[in-house]
């Protein structure tokens, strides 16, 4: 499998409060524009790389990944054209042989591409000549393009254009080797001033209660704008808004999207971005990239990761945060685009994460099996076979790697990796705090609040059938955090508080005992008597005797005893057992005091001489933990 390709980096410096067409001027490039096979690394949102490109002096195909970023950019610039499905067929014609327009800006989805290129050549316009293509938000192909296949599509005529270029505030790594073919480079824009960003990152196993109470310390909030890549999530914190009466509020999603909100009621829905904002604002991700969002008030930034919700609601650090806070364009009084950021996400990702070796080994392993089994059904006489090995060639795994033709895209390829890359961000709370460390982006606010029982498994808890079923459920999961070393020891002891409360307060079960029973017994011996309560209390009685033993007869235990009664000393019974009574109590001893104890202290007799009656006498002070 082809390794990452490797190009030179061409490192160019932008000053605070410049736009890349200040760089560009500066630096003397060509039209004081983005410079041919190129990959413009931004580094970050907002610099003007779009802008740019429709105030430079040429003709431009420009490849936006989604409509709202195309509406916004052409809605109020009618020299400009922008293409998507419905736009007809004859308003691209007319366009495009507009005489009137001396450079023409195409702005199209990678969908409705093809239908300009067909017009295009239709009407002998030659693209490839005499038009500069641009790829917008690049790394969306290789993101993108394992449920949006289309997206790649324009690919096949970007390389034979003559003037082309990829940009991006956060491309990924590639493999197609036609960029080097081609002597494509990197241009890495590195800004002069401190332009990390803070983020609130939480990790969490009870999502819900994290989401709920971050909401509560925004409520006085003028606008809150929530990101997630899942429908079904949004419609449940809507729902939630609803109980509450709260109707101020907006959901920005796709047409089927749309469709599906207001079918549950929820009317507030639009495809395209509606301004101004509400107090309560959600993206789906159509919305993370390339939009650009003017808010009238500073708002609070939600970003939501639900994993039992939806997998694919996954964030990557690298990529989609620093898309999404740079949506918002703005400055306010303050000076700041937006009063907060805030990660909130659950862990634990089903499956195991594939190594870079191992995804190589998978790939190349599928590839192998699917040459064969072509080269077989190319050989095949019997129609039969011939079409049970056909059949069995297109359920192979090595076709989520090619095209139609069976030629192999590499941009599926880097989705493979980039998807299992992000996957290993959500495995524990610490991995995804690295990989928000490793961006150099932001200035990291970490918490890792923990919940003996997660959002998802205290509905399971509840309906368990008995208390021992209960009784298991919890030991299993006090074992996990304990043996996981993600936690603190307050941490979890604080944990623990919270769920006790709430189990007394929902009486769910015998939380207090269970707990406290795993402390001193551990899970083994707990699992050893199958987790019934007679038996466990057993194991407890069993353990305060040899915990008291191992106490009694502790340094300091001995020692105390010692200082207190010295060795050849006189003393009556009932002072005798009181003063170790005493000692005990103080140590957190509990066991029976007689003259039995005294011995395995002492050399011990009792006085007989009239005077002495009742007294007992101390001797030698015995060695540790030698006594009868």
């Amino acid at each position: 499998m082809t390794d990452y390709i490797q190009l030179k980096i061409c490192p160019v410096q932008i000053n605070e409060d410049e736009y890349l067409t200040d760089v560009f001027k500066r630096e003397k490039y060509e039209l004081n524009a983005i410079p041919s096979n190129s990959i413009l690394d931004k580094t970050l949102p907002g610099l003007g790389a779009t802008y740019s490109e429709i105030e430079a002096k040429r003709n431009s195909i420009i490849i936006e990944p989604n409509v709202p970023v195309i509406k916004g950019k052409t809605e109020k610039n009618n020299k400009l054209l922008a293409v998507y499905e419905g736009v007809a067929d004859n308003k691209i014609k007319n366009y495009l042989l507009n005489k009137d327009v001396k450079y023409k800006k195409v702005l199209c989805t990678p969908e409705s591409y093809l239908k300009v290129c067909k017009i295009a050549n239709k009407n002998n316009v030659n693209l490839y000549e005499n038009y500069f293509c641009l790829y917008d938000e690049c790394e969306k192909i290789t993101q993108d393009i394992d449920y949006r296949e289309q997206i790649s599509l324009p690919m096949d005529d970007f390389f034979l254009y003559r003037n082309k270029a990829f940009v991006s505030a956060t491309p990924l790594k590639l493999r197609n080797p036609e960029f080097v073919a081609q002597d494509f480079f990197i241009l890495k824009v590195t800004p002069t001033y401190e332009y990390r960003k803070k983020i609130n990152l939480i990790t969490t196993n009870n999502y819900e209660r994290s989401v709920i109470d971050l909401l509560e310390g925004l409520k006085n909030s003028p606008c809150i704008c929530i990101f997630m890549n899942s429908t079904n999530g949004i419609n449940k914190l809507i729902n939630r808004l609803h109980e509450k009466g709260i109707t101020d509020y907006k959901a920005f999603c796709s047409q089927k999207s749309e469709i599906k909100f207001k079918s549950k009621n929820i009317h507030q829905s639009f495809e395209d971005l509606d301004l101004p904002l509400a107090k309560y604002n959600f993206f789906t991700s159509r919305f993370f990239s390339a939009v650009d969002i003017y808010t009238t008030l500073c708002p609070d930034v939600i970003i939501l990761t639900d994993l039992y919700e939806a997998a694919h609601s996954r964030i990557d650090p690298f990529t989609n945060t620093i898309q999404i806070y740079g949506r918002f364009r703005n400055k306010h009084d303050n000076g700041l685009k937006f009063n907060s950021l805030t990660h909130i996400s659950n862990y634990g990702v089903i499956g195991e994460v594939l190594a870079e070796q191992e995804i190589e080994s998978y790939i190349n392993t599928s590839k192998q099996i699917y040459d064969e089994l072509k080269e077989r059904a190319d050989k095949a006489t019997d129609k039969g076979v011939k079409k049970s090995i056909n059949d069995t060639l297109k359920t192979c795994s090595y076709n989520k790697f090619i095209d139609n033709n069976g030629a192999i895209n590499y941009f599926k390829v880097d989705n493979f990796f980039d998807d299992e890359r992000v996957r290993g961000y959500y495995q524990t709370p610490n991995s995804l705090l690295s990989a928000y460390k490793e961006t150099k982006h932001f200035e990291i606010n970490y918490c890792k609040p923990l919940y003996i029982v997660g959002d998802k498994e205290l509905l399971e808890y509840i309906k368990l059938p008995s208390r021992l079923q209960q009784r298991k459920f919890l030991v299993k999961k006090l074992h996990t955090i304990y043996s996981s070393g993600e936690y603190t020891s307050e941490e979890i002891l604080s944990a623990e508080a919270d769920f006790l409360h709430l189990d007394n307060r929902l009486q769910l079960g015998d939380a207090l005992f269970t707990i406290n029973a795993f402390h001193k017994l551990g899970k083994d011996a707990i699992e050893g008597v199958g987790y019934y309560k007679n038996k466990i209390e057993q194991l407890l009685r069993e353990e305060e005797k040899k915990t008291n033993e191992q106490k009694m007869f502790s340094k300091d235990v001995r020692g105390a005893i010692l200082q207190r009664f010295p060795e050849w000393s006189k003393l009556r019974k009932d002072d005798l057992f009181t003063g170790f009574e005493e000692i005990f109590l103080s140590f957190g001893i509990s066991a029976k005091v007689n003259l039995a104890t005294v011995k395995k202290y002492y050399g011990v007799t009792l006085c007989k001489a009239k005077k002495e009656k009742g007294l007992v006498r101390l001797m030698c002070f015995r060695p540790d933990k030698e006594y009868d």
